[in-house]
């Protein structure tokens, strides 16, 4: 009986057809791991049972004891087969650099990716009622379903303004008990932004990025009249050509 809630799960980036439009996301990152994903071309999957958020793909009122069991199981069989990419629409808040960019010392590394492969992350109050008896006479959650569950946050968290991008666990790079997903097969790397208190420089990007691939660093710094993180016009953004060699 605990399988009959699974059906078909997320649309992944091997299941989309002709891309259609790009948009501009953003992953941010210590100082540290930003530069090692610019060396090794690829971000860490998040999975799902390891995210910073309990009510992952629990977003359904679960007050039946019954239907819970089922629902943790349906979670549990999700979670072995797809992760997610994570980033932020926003580049200008201050507590996604404050939690997520080692306090403000970091990187958001901005990516174009198709808006076909993206999940926004939707908001809510309330936990939200399901017939569940009917989702299984039907045959389980339908993809659309699935991914609503799979996007569905508290509303608190909204300051992250989030999307994700669906991961097919089979096809990521294992390395001891992490998962990374190469940027070539869903992301394209667009430019660094530097934190407002990080102390990166030019050497340091072109000692990780790959020999010959360019990248463009910009630089940030906190707002004047405002609470947010914004472009540093006094410090002009640099033109990188990187020289790691692959094999190193």
């Amino acid at each position: 009986m605990t399988t009959c809630l699974i059906g078909d799960c997320f649309t992944t980036a091997d299941q989309i057809g002709t891309y259609c439009k790009v948009m501009k996301v953003f992953h941010f990152l210590s100082k540290e791991h930003g530069l090692q994903a610019l060396k090794n071309q690829r971000l860490k999957v998040a999975t799902i049972n390891e995210l910073n958020d309990p009510f992952e793909l629990l977003a359904a009122d679960l007050s039946n004891r019954n239907e819970r069991r089922r629902f943790l199981a349906w979670k549990n069989e999700i979670s072995k087969k797809i992760g997610f990419l994570c980033f932020s629409l926003d580049k200008q808040n201050p507590l996604l650099w404050s939690h997520y960019a080692q306090k403000h010392t970091g990187l958001a590394l901005e990516f174009e990716v198709s808006d076909e492969l993206v999940i926004p992350v939707r908001y809510r109050k309330s936990r939200q009622t399901l017939d569940l008896e009917a989702i299984r006479k039907k045959g389980g959650f339908s993809a659309s379903l699935a991914e609503r569950l799979g996007s569905t946050k508290f509303i608190d968290w909204k300051y992250e303004d989030e999307v994700r991008v669906p991961v097919d666990l089979t096809d990521c790079i294992k390395e001891r008990h992490l998962l990374f997903q190469p940027f070539i097969n869903v992301i394209d790397l667009v430019k660094v932004h530097a934190g407002p208190l990080c102390d990166i420089s030019r050497s340091e990007v072109e000692s990780q990025l790959p020999k010959g691939q360019k990248v463009t660093l910009h630089f940030t710094r906190t707002a004047f009249r405002s609470f947010a993180v914004v472009k540093q016009h006094r410090k002009k953004a640099i033109e990188i050509k990187g020289k790691c060699n692959i094999s190193n």
